[in-house]
């Protein structure tokens, strides 16, 4: 017996091999790292809008995913949003006021600024509180040196518990680029 083989088709076989490879290399790399993205940003927008953080959705709209660099055999992506206050929301911490003494909460009618409130008035609560009241007494802000604002995490958990699920997307779509270029 002969140790001798010979591989019919060898040719054919190793032009599979190499359009198996550049399906998923450059765009379809990229194409496939997005769908796992998606998932994850997704379940973000889920998680703010469950914390209660949707007064007016920017925060939900700002999410968004991206691929920040991509080569032949390479990509990379990531997952935010460009808002100020979101970093707050996520982890939490004190808010301070950044050009007055005070931080002025509204919680009356009146919005914006106090200072565009002419008929706004200092007083002081029983319980040494100090707040603006408006011509009829009515309490229009409350005035704070600073705010604790509680972490309310909408991003990590999304990615803790979507992480299994962005995988399975991404090796979905890398088994359909592979099949489909192995049957051409």
């Amino acid at each position: 017996m002969s140790d001798d083989g010979v591989i019919v088709g060898k040719a054919e076989l190793i032009a599979k091999f190499r359009r198996m490879e550049e399906a998923v290399r450059g765009q379809a790399l990229a194409n496939t790292l997005m769908s796992g993205l998606v998932v994850i940003g997704n379940a973000a927008k889920r998680k703010v809008k469950s914390q209660g953080l949707i007064k007016t959705r920017t925060l939900i709209r700002s999410i968004h995913e991206e691929i920040i660099s991509q080569s032949g055999d390479r990509a990379e992506g990531q997952i935010g949003t460009n808002l100020e206050y979101a970093a707050i929301h996520e982890f939490g911490g004190v808010v301070k006021p950044k050009t007055s003494k005070y931080l002025a909460i509204p919680v009356g009618s009146y919005t914006g600024s106090p200072r565009t409130h002419a008929d706004l008035k200092l007083r002081k609560t029983v319980k040494g509180n100090l707040v603006m009241v408006d011509a009829s007494g009515k309490v229009q802000y409350v005035l704070k040196k600073s705010v604790e604002i509680p972490a309310r995490p909408y991003m990590r958990p999304a990615f803790d518990e979507k992480q299994g699920k962005a995988q399975e997307t991404m090796a979905s779509s890398f088994r359909t680029l592979v099949t489909k270029a192995a049957v051409e």
